[in-house]
């Protein structure tokens, strides 16, 4: 499947999109993890958005097979500009930065210089506007990073106890789960 005929494919408005099934062809058809990243950032959010849950349904299921090109996609998460793909974006990150992920994407990972990406979660995390999701996705992938960053448990935690003085409900529970590993003395 080229680039454009999965252009045509998830932007058919009569088809309902059934991720598992067309995750599993594209990895039978080994199409491109970077044309994949690419299109999350197509002109028509619509596509764009799609193409991110695809992403992240292909990541998810099977990131043991495309380590290779993780790489691409941690340079091209800070232009992701498009509110709705930060959702799956920030998801994706959480899932690459856990201990559970397969040994190849760990080895990866830690090849792979992630300050910005560090820097884009804390952004993320403060913004009082972004996605009660992305922000929790956020916020559970520095706490999966500060092992490599010493520095993000501090910084993590600071952010975390400022944000649940006035939070939702969803978050006040992420933020204290968090901080119960953060702080266990507490």
């Amino acid at each position: 499947m080229t680039q454009s005929q999965l252009i045509q494919h998830i932007s058919a408005p009569e088809r309902n999109i059934r991720a598992d099934k067309l995750s599993y062809q594209l990895k039978r058809e080994n199409f491109s993890l970077r044309e994949l990243v690419d299109l999350t950032f197509y002109h028509d959010q619509e596509i764009a958005l799609k193409a991110s849950r695809l992403l992240g349904y292909i990541l998810f299921k099977f990131p043991e097979n495309y380590y290779e090109d993780i790489e691409y996609l941690i340079e091209r998460v800070k232009d992701v500009n498009c509110t709705s793909c930060k959702k799956p974006y920030a998801k994706i990150i959480m899932h690459i930065t856990s201990p559970e992920v397969p040994r190849e994407v760990r080895i990866a990972m830690k090849e792979i210089n992630l300050e910005r990406v560090v820097e884009l979660c804390f952004e993320w995390l403060i913004d009082v506007k972004m996605l009660v999701s992305v922000r929790m996705a956020a916020s559970e992938a520095l706490f999966n990073m500060r092992h490599r960053y010493p520095w993000i448990a501090e910084e993590l935690s600071k952010q975390l106890e400022y944000i649940i003085r006035d939070t939702t409900p969803a978050m006040l529970t992420k933020a204290d789960m968090i901080l119960s590993y953060l702080h266990p003395e507490d």
